[in-house]
């Protein structure tokens, strides 16, 4: 572990980007000069460590130079290390708001890793710069992900007191937001994301960015950047939002796919941990036989499932549970799986999880591909194994490759962890295997470094964003904080499957566990904007409630962003505020034609009166509005300042789901579909609201033979809403108030 004392003058942001580059002029960058204060530079080498504070690593050569990248121009100061071949670099950006930490190692390095190696030292970094005081700065709040599924085990708290939850290492490195309710800063890596790690140091007061501990080596060249991305706003989301689009543009990854892709915009059906057919098939019937009958049943109960996901018990395995060939096994499809394929017209997300030793694909067991194998297990290490796997599976079906078991590949290996490319370049590699064939991909039990990671590959549009579901369990809860993550870095939060009733169980299945939460379940996938995919049993599906997330055509009606962790909750819980909400207790919206319509979930909450400025602060200025609660009731309600949201205490039954529309500038209020669907104002659903003087007119996407109900409310101070129900003759439809017309 590295000493890091806190240098105490002209170290910080504001004053000129002193830190230990000691610059001799000053900037301005608009910020305080009390944020970030700078700690000690250190790097190893030979097996030994050098820091600057205890005199072993000297400041050599210092350099100003300019230039510009995707993030705009930039100024950046150099010091050149001795005797290490060692330079740190701050790149300081135009915005004055954005800034890259740079280690460089122009002649690559030996012996780098920390005593323990061989994964015990994983847990600490072999390099350090930069290095933050973060206990007693300048921000109040924290935030950080960490742990697998987009950072699940996130914690969030009080810089003012204990931060030792903040330790980082390989599985806890996940950005780390800092806010005030007037400021926030984010704080990444931002290059070789899966070399990069983060550790606490100096009594667990100052957190260093580096080299990950067991890594042996650095290639001649190497660069490892970390970003501060501050925000002039205290909203935990905005700063994550802007730092996250950042790193999307500093690598060019951009929204299209995962905004286009099948599996988070269709309604599916999941095979995996928690659902009914999860290794368990119908009595007496095969996997072939029973897909199939999930089709039929779907076809007869008006279910539009448009894809379905394939688990883990479909291909061979080796002792162990490891992946020794991603081929389906005849006694699971006699006929393969284009059979089924065919027969159901579903494309397939498809799971696989880590290599096998003695995997039938590596040159070491007479495979035609390059692997590097260690023991009971092995990673491919070769372009051409990629190309030809993910390209022979697009021939049965494949639609989305879901790589699982992420962090196991990557931990259980020692190549892994001592390289600092092997982990990128498998990641990379897939990447481009998915892109040639036009595939797309999710990742699943991934650490932050993958999701990371994932930055640099465009077909990645996804991340599971809990843990395996089962009935009963609430892994619904991580989604209000780890979407966020996802979200910032396009990557879509999935919430995994989900049983529609509490009908459901079985002594055989789960310990005989019912699913009582049945519509959180529901309500959270939706809200998630990520895949939504029951798993029922067959002729056990509760179809109206599923309805409630689709149109008839099975397109997934969706709020405009994830519905995320309300930033007055990350106040509460950073000790920032006494009297604010507490639980879950998330927001959302989504326009359309600029009319925008807010969305409140809350569940296992305290009781709060919700003010109008709390969840419609963005509004322009004296917007007036109406809400209702949807799990129980529809009965609208003035709601501003002086008539705010009661929430109630909720539970996971009880939980409330409110919708705050507009009153629009004559007097109507279009609340939508606010009996049928949990987000009653879609784009999915509606494609635009004309507004006249006297009347409104909305026209709807959907599919001939689909019937509407659509809510209004009239000019008047009644709160008693008009239904019109109309049916669609083909792909659209207009409505008209006053005069309920479909036309």
């Amino acid at each position: 572990m590295f000493r890091s004392a806190v240098v105490t003058a002209g170290c910080c942001l504001a004053t000129g980007m002193t830190f230990g580059d000691r610059l001799e002029s000053k900037t301005n960058t608009g910020l305080k000069s009390s944020d970030l204060s700078m700690g000690d530079v250190c790097v190893r080498s030979g097996g030994k460590t050098y820091c600057e504070l205890d005199g072993t690593l000297k400041r050599g050569s210092y350099s100003v130079t300019s230039g510009s990248d995707a993030l705009g121009s930039y100024s950046m100061n150099t010091t050149k290390w001795s005797p290490v071949d060692f330079e740190t670099s701050i790149l300081t950006y135009s915005d004055g708001l954005t800034y890259i930490f740079r280690q460089r190692f122009p002649t690559g390095l030996n012996e780098t890793n920390q005593p323990g190696h061989n994964k015990t030292s994983k847990n600490s970094i072999s390099s350090q710069y930069p290095s933050f005081l973060i206990k007693g700065g300048p921000y109040k709040g924290y935030l950080q992900y960490q742990g697998a599924m987009l950072g699940m085990n996130y914690q969030i708290g009080s810089t003012e007191t204990d931060i030792s939850n903040l330790a980082g290492g390989a599985e806890n490195s996940g950005p780390l937001a800092l806010f005030n309710k007037d400021k926030s800063a984010v704080i990444s890596s931002a290059s070789n994301f899966m070399a990069h790690s983060q550790q606490l140091v100096q009594n667990s007061s100052v957190v260093g960015y580096g080299l990950m501990g067991d890594i042996t080596f650095v290639p001649a060249g190497y660069e490892l950047d970390t970003i501060v991305s501050y925000s002039e706003s205290g909203s935990p989301k905005t700063a994550m939002s802007e730092w996250g689009n950042k790193l999307l543009t500093k690598y060019g990854k951009t929204r299209d796919l995962y905004e286009k892709d099948l599996t988070v915009n269709m309604l599916g059906y999941s095979t995996d941990n928690g659902a009914w057919y999860y290794y368990n098939t119908e009595e007496g019937k095969n996997y072939q036989q029973t897909i199939k009958d999930i089709k039929k049943y779907s076809e007869s109960a008006e279910l539009p499932y448009k894809y379905w996901l394939m688990d883990s018990w479909w291909y061979f395995k080796s002792q162990g549970g490891a992946v020794k060939n991603w081929t389906a096994m005849p006694s699971i499809f006699p006929d393969g799986i284009a059979n089924v394929t065919a027969s159901t017209h579903w494309p397939i997300v498809a799971h696989n999880r880590y290599w096998s030793g003695d995997t039938d694909y590596a040159k070491q067991n007479g495979g035609q591909y390059n692997f590097i194998v260690e023991d009971k297990h092995s990673i491919p290490n070769d372009q051409t194994f990629w190309d030809d796997l993910i390209g022979n599976a697009t021939s049965w079906g494949l639609h989305t490759y879901e790589q699982d078991w992420l962090f196991n590949e990557y931990e259980d290996l020692n190549c892994t962890l001592d390289s600092p490319t092997l982990a990128r370049d498998w990641l990379l590699q897939m990447g481009r295997g998915a892109a040639r064939h036009g595939i797309t991909i999710q990742y699943c039990m991934s650490w932050p470094r993958h999701c990371m990671q994932s930055i640099e590959i465009q077909q990645v549009t996804q991340a599971r964003a809990s843990g395996d579901y089962q009935p009963g369990h609430d892994n619904w809860q991580p989604l209000g904080v780890t979407a966020l993550f996802g979200e910032s870095i396009a990557l879509r939060a999935t919430k995994d499957n989900f049983w529609t009733t509490d009908k459901e169980s079985s002594k055989s299945r789960y310990g005989g566990q019912k699913e009582r939460f049945n519509r959180l379940h529901a309500a959270v996938s939706t809200f998630s904007m990520g895949p939504v995919a029951p798993s029922d049993e067959i002729g056990s599906t509760d179809v109206p409630l599923v309805m409630r997330s689709c149109r008839k055509d099975g397109t997934l009606l969706k709020p405009d962003t994830p519905a995320i962790l309300m930033d007055s909750v990350f106040y509460t819980m950073s000790k920032q505020t006494t009297d604010g909400p507490s639980g879950s207790i998330w927001s959302t919206d989504s326009t359309v034609s600029g009319i925008k319509t807010y969305y409140l979930l809350a569940a296992e909450s305290t009781p709060y009166k919700m003010m109008k400025s709390e969840l419609c602060g963005d509004a322009p200025s004296g917007t007036e509005f109406v809400a209702w609660e949807g799990n129980s009731t529809q009965v609208a309600q003035k709601f501003d300042d002086s008539n705010p949201i009661a929430l109630p205490q909720t539970d996971k039954w009880d939980f409330n789901l409110w919708t705050a529309a507009p009153i629009l500038y004559n007097g109507w209020v279009v609340m939508g579909e606010a009996t049928s669907k949990w987000v009653s104002m879609s784009k999915q659903r509606f494609n635009s609201v004309a507004v006249e003087k006297s009347s409104v007119t909305v026209e709807l996407a959907g599919q001939s033979g689909e019937e509407v109900e659509v809510l209004f409310l009239e000019p008047s101070k009644s709160m008693n809403s008009i239904s019109v129900k109309c049916t669609f003759s083909s792909d659209k439809l207009m409505i008209t108030m006053p005069g309920s017309t479909c036309h």
